[in-house]
């Protein structure tokens, strides 16, 4: 049995992963690399469209995969093993972002949830195609070749995200995907540990996103509400928050926070178009959108199916400011033209764009803009990943027999919990 990473190497995100046994190989998770993490190409250099993806996989930055691309590579350029199938652990850009390269064919394992993001994402134009062969694997194990995978619901800030179980010829894999300890459904991350552990695990492939990031320590969902209503109880105008769309849990500490507060809580539709996706599978998304404390704010006209009475005009948000709680999104700043904050708003980023570190052109945009209407910007957000503590404590609980990690970029951190930590250098497949 091989493991080989082919992103995610020194590097957060861009996560592939691939598992080989008898010449029969699974893939787990496909994703974008950050834009800090760009070597060769981005939105303006690309790989030239008569060499199909054989420019990316000869600068080493899509993998060498036969039968897994829409247009097959040459056969000197493909690893001679067969791909049975891609398993995605959650549906964030740097997992699931390169999907549209993939053929049709090739089996696409993924979650509820997950889906139902992806599937937010081809709306917005975020990802150009809504992929092909697409199986639901909750609950359900899956056989391909000499492998059975398991996947196993954890915490993270995106709905559907998994670890993955995988019965090997060599012995236990587990796959940890992207974990956080401090979400409102983190009792499936401790619960993953402790099971984890109880299996002996021959090998734990772990994230570590948050190694090295100076020891910030993580707020729960209920330490960021309290910090909303301290900020809502000095700052009387109007309270505007900026969460990631798809991040459920933060729309509803915002709404618990409104509720709390006897304040409207009043979403963008881009955020009713999310809960009403999450909906379909989550109760939480639609105690949300059902509430008759939420309206939805659609400037240019409705084009969701909801009661008329769901949505709030123009005049009405604008008159009853200091009632309201506000999810708007960076992409719709501009509606503060006519909104005209009263004296006294302020705005809470919570985990939206723009990210400043990755972003800083259009971060410059944004505190132009809150300069403009003399907003006062709050902070108040919580990562949704394990801490450096949380997840160096998972791997130690579990202690596997090897420990491989990805999603970081200091593995070396590990060998402070476990003697056996494998580095794997980028497109090298190792024998276990």
């Amino acid at each position: 049995m091989r493991i080989g990473f082919y992103g995610g190497v020194r590097e957060i995100g861009g996560n592939i992963i691939l598992m080989e046994s008898n010449g029969v190989g699974i893939v787990f998770d496909f994703g974008r690399r950050f834009p800090t993490s760009q070597v060769f190409f981005n939105d303006t250099i690309k790989g030239r469209p008569e060499k199909g993806f054989e420019d990316y996989v000869d600068l080493g930055e899509m993998p060498p995969f036969r039968g897994f691309y829409k247009r097959e590579l040459p056969e000197s350029k493909s690893l001679p093993i067969e791909i049975g199938g891609m398993f995605f652990s959650h549906a964030h850009l740097d997992h699931i972002g390169q999907i549209c390269y993939q053929s049709d064919s090739l089996k696409k394992y993924m979650t509820r949830g997950t889906f139902a993001t992806l599937s937010y994402f081809v709306d917005k134009g975020i990802v150009e195609c809504m992929p092909e062969n697409i199986e639901i694997i909750d609950g359900k194990t899956v056989e391909v070749g000499d492998f059975k995978i398991t996947p196993y619901f954890i915490d993270h800030d995106v709905p559907g995200a998994v670890a993955y179980f995988v019965e090997t010829p060599k012995g236990l894999v587990i796959y940890t995907g992207d974990i956080y300890f401090k979400g409102i459904k983190r009792d499936l991350s401790f619960k993953f540990v402790e099971y984890a552990k109880s299996l002996k695990p021959y090998i734990l492939i772990t994230e570590g996103t948050r190694i090295g990031w100076n020891g910030i320590l993580s707020n729960t969902e209920d330490e960021l509400k309290e910090q909303i209503k301290e900020v809502a109880n000095i700052f009387k105008g109007l309270i505007i928050g900026n969460v990631y769309e798809i991040h459920l849990a933060r729309v509803q500490t915002f709404f618990d926070a409104s509720i709390e507060l006897g304040k409207n809580f009043i979403i963008h539709e881009d955020y009713a178009n999310t809960l009403l996706k999450y909906g379909e599978f989550d109760t939480i998304a639609t105690k949300i959108l059902n509430s008759q404390n939420t309206f939805v704010y659609a400037p240019f006209g409705t084009k969701l199916n909801l009661p008329k009475e769901k949505y709030i005009t123009k005049e009405d948000l604008v008159s009853n400011q200091v009632n309201e709680i506000l999810l708007l999104n960076f992409a719709h700043i501009t509606e503060l033209l006519d909104i005209n904050p009263v004296s006294g708003s302020a705005y809470i980023m919570s985990g939206g764009e723009p990210l400043s570190s990755v972003d800083p052109a259009n971060t410059k945009i944004f505190e132009n803009w809150l300069s403009k209407f003399n907003l006062p910007l709050f902070r108040i957000h919580s990562p949704g990943h394990a801490s450096e503590t949380e997840v160096l404590w998972m791997a130690k609980e579990i202690n596997p027999e090897i420990l491989l990690p990805i999603h970081t970029q200091i593995p070396e951190r590990f060998n402070v919990v476990h003697n056996n930590v494998i580095i794997l250098e980028k497109g090298v497949l190792t024998e276990f």
